[in-house]
């Protein structure tokens, strides 16, 4: 499983954990769902601009407060070389985040790809 992969499993592990959800943090998760889709078609540009379209400013919640960490693990690589130190590092610091939080996510998921 590669970065993509992690993002679609952190968006589903806020959406079982945060219910209920509005219908704009439903779509955000929807749209955070669909990298494997973009990543396939060589497209994350276009995965990152939809996502950016879902996501509020200011936050306005908890649930906000996780995916925006779960839609920054998914840019983390998108304009540069991947660097799997770099995003493992990130990784590891969202799983306190997420815990202090109520969501418990894997320890050591395969983060050299996307």
């Amino acid at each position: 499983m590669g970065l993509c992969e992690t993002v679609v499993q952190l968006a589903s592990a806020v959406a079982a954990v945060r219910q209920p959800l509005t219908p704009r943090e439903s779509r955000w998760i929807e749209q955070l769902k669909t990298i494997v889709h973009y990543r396939d078609q060589r497209r994350l540009d276009l995965w990152e601009e939809a996502c950016c379209r879902e996501e509020p400013y200011p936050l306005e919640s908890t649930t906000d407060e996780l995916l925006v960490e779960v839609q920054m693990l998914g840019r983390c690589n998108l304009y540069q070389a991947f660097q799997p130190e770099r995003t493992r590092a990130y990784y590891e610091r969202l799983i306190p985040f997420f815990a202090e939080r109520g969501v418990q996510i894997p320890p050591a998921p395969d983060l050299s790809a996307w």
